[in-house]
C-alpha cells in the first residue's frame, strides 16, 4: 500500500497552481520521500491501494490552546459552537470563516490545541482535487505541537527558508531564517540544550551559525513523514463529507502496517504458529475422535457377530441386536417393556396406596393413557419415581396422562 501525500499552496487555487507532492512506499516508510512538483490536473491517479493524504503548511495555520467545557464529548452537535465562542476574541477573521480542528484524543484531555486554517482556502483546494479525480482520505498538519521538549526544525533555503518550533505547552510557531536572531526566538539558554534541533541540506550551516549549536541533519521534506504518523486529521465537522472512504483507507492502512511492518514482525509470526497450532490440533481432535468412533463400531459388530452368529452382513449393528432380540422374544412369548401388560404391572407396582387404579385407559403400541385419573402433581412425582428405573415415564396430557417407554416419541 502506497501513500500520496501532497502539500497545499498558500494560495487559493488557479489554472496554474502546483502541488507538491511524493509516494511514500509501506515497504520502506523512513525512506526520505522523492518530492516533485504538478498542477492538479496532472497529479498522479491514487489507486484503490493508494491513501492519498493533505498536507497543511505550517504557514497557513494558527495553534490556539483551550479548556473545552466538561461533558462537551456528549454533545458533539455543539462542539464547533463552543470553539467559536472560545477562540472568537482570539483570531484576527470571524470564526464562521475558519475551520477548526481538534487532536484525535481530546475527549480525555481538559487542555487540547485547536489547528486553524482558512476554510474557504481549505475548500477551494479540496474541491479542486476532487475534480482532479483525487479522493482525500486524510488532512493532516505540517508540525503539531505533541513533544514535551523542545523540537526545532529548519526548511527551505538561505533566501526563504523557515525555522519551525513546536512544544506542547506553547504550540507551533515559526521564525523566517532571513531574519532569525537569537535574542528573538525567546528561548532560554537550557531550553537550546535540551532541544531536538534538525535542519535540512540548505540550511543547515546558516541554523548553525545563528543558534551557535550543530542542528542534525535530515533529509528535505522528512518531517512530512512525521506528519504521516502524527495521528491527526483535521478533516472534521462538515470537512467529513467524506468518512466513509476515509474510514475504509484507515483499515486498509492498519492492516496493512500489520501484515506488512517490521514491527509487527513477531505479531505475526505468533498469530500464524496460533493458527497452525489450533489446525493441527482440530486434525488431532477430528482423527481421534474418528477413531473412537470406529473402535465403538467395531466393537458393536463383535458383540453382534458373537451373540447372534447367524448375522452375515452387518449394516447398523446396535439396530440389527434390537430386532433380533425383539425377535427371540416374540418366538419365547416373552413380555416387551412396551407391552400392555408389561406396562400395566409397572404401573401397578408404582401406585402408592392411597392411589386408585385408573377407571378406564387406552393403549396403542408402547402408549398407555389412563382416562379420569384425579392424580395431583405430588402423586405423579412418586409415582414417577418408580417407574423411572424401569424405564417409563408419566406425563400430563391435556385433563389426562401420558406414560410410555423412556425416549419414545410420545
Amino acid at each position: 500500500m502506497r501513500t500520496l501525500i501532497l502539500q497545499l499552496p498558500l494560495g487559493m487555487p488557479q489554472a496554474q497552481s502546483s502541488y507538491l507532492h511524493a509516494w511514500v512506499q509501506a515497504d520502506a516508510p523512513m525512506a526520505p520521500p522523492s518530492f516533485q512538483w504538478a498542477s492538479a490536473s496532472l497529479l498522479p491517479p491514487a489507486q484503490r491501494s493508494t491513501e492519498c493524504v493533505v498536507m497543511l503548511p505550517a504557514s497557513a495555520m494558527s495553534w490556539h490552546a483551550v479548556e473545552l467545557p466538561s461533558g462537551l464529548h456528549k454533545q458533539k452537535g455543539s462542539l464547533q459552537a463552543a470553539l467559536h465562542g472560545l477562540l472568537e476574541e482570539r483570531v484576527l477573521d470571524e470564526p464562521g470563516q475558519l475551520h477548526m480542528a481538534l487532536p484525535p484524543d481530546w475527549q480525555s484531555a481538559t487542555r487540547n490545541w485547536v489547528a486553524v486554517c482558512d476554510k474557504l482556502w481549505l475548500q477551494a483546494h479540496l474541491h479542486a482535487l476532487e475534480t482532479a479525480g483525487l479522493t482525500v482520505h486524510r488532512i493532516v498538519p505540517e508540525f503539531t505541537p505533541d513533544s514535551a521538549t523542545l523540537e526545532i526544525t529548519a526548511t527551505g533555503d538561505e533566501h526563504d527558508g523557515w525555522l519551525w518550533l513546536r512544544q506542547v505547552d506553547r504550540g507551533v510557531w515559526g521564525v523566517p531564517l532571513s531574519s532569525v536572531k537569537m535574542g528573538e526566538l525567546d528561548l532560554r539558554a537550557d531550553e537550546l540544550q535540551t532541544a531536538s534541533i534538525e535542519a535540512e541540506p540548505a540550511v543547515i550551516g546558516l541554523v548553525s551559525r545563528t543558534l551557535q549549536m550543530q542542528p542534525r541533519l535530515t533529509a528535505p521534506a522528512q518531517h512530512w513523514l512525521a506528519a504521516l504518523s502524527n495521528g491527526w486529521d483535521l478533516a472534521q465537522f462538515e470537512f467529513q463529507t467524506d468518512a466513509r472512504a476515509r474510514l475504509l483507507k484507515t483499515a486498509q492502512r492498519m492492516a496493512h502496517e500489520l501484515w506488512q511492518h517490521p514491527q509487527w514482525r513477531w505479531a505475526r509470526w505468533g498469530v500464524a504458529a496460533l493458527l497452525v497450532s489450533q489446525l493441527a490440533g482440530l486434525n488431532v481432535w477430528a482423527w481421534k475422535t474418528r477413531s473412537n468412533w470406529q473402535a465403538q463400531q467395531a466393537s458393536w459388530t463383535q458383540i453382534l457377530r458373537e451373540t447372534f452368529p447367524q448375522t452375515r452382513v452387518v449394516i447398523d449393528a446396535p439396530l440389527q441386536m434390537k430386532q433380533q432380540v425383539d425377535r427371540l422374544r416374540q418366538n419365547s412369548s416373552a413380555l416387551a417393556p412396551g407391552d400392555l401388560e408389561a406396562m400395566l404391572s409397572a404401573l401397578g407396582q408404582a401406585l402408592p396406596t392411597h392411589v386408585a387404579a385408573p377407571p378406564q385407559w387406552r393403549y396403542q403400541a408402547g402408549q398407555l393413557r389412563p382416562i379420569g385419573w384425579p392424580l395431583t402433581a405430588k402423586d405423579q412425582q412418586t409415582i414417577q419415581q418408580q417407574l423411572g428405573p424401569q424405564g417409563y415415564q408419566l406425563q400430563a396430557e391435556g385433563d389426562n396422562w401420558l406414560m410410555r417407554l423412556t425416549g419414545s416419541p410420545p
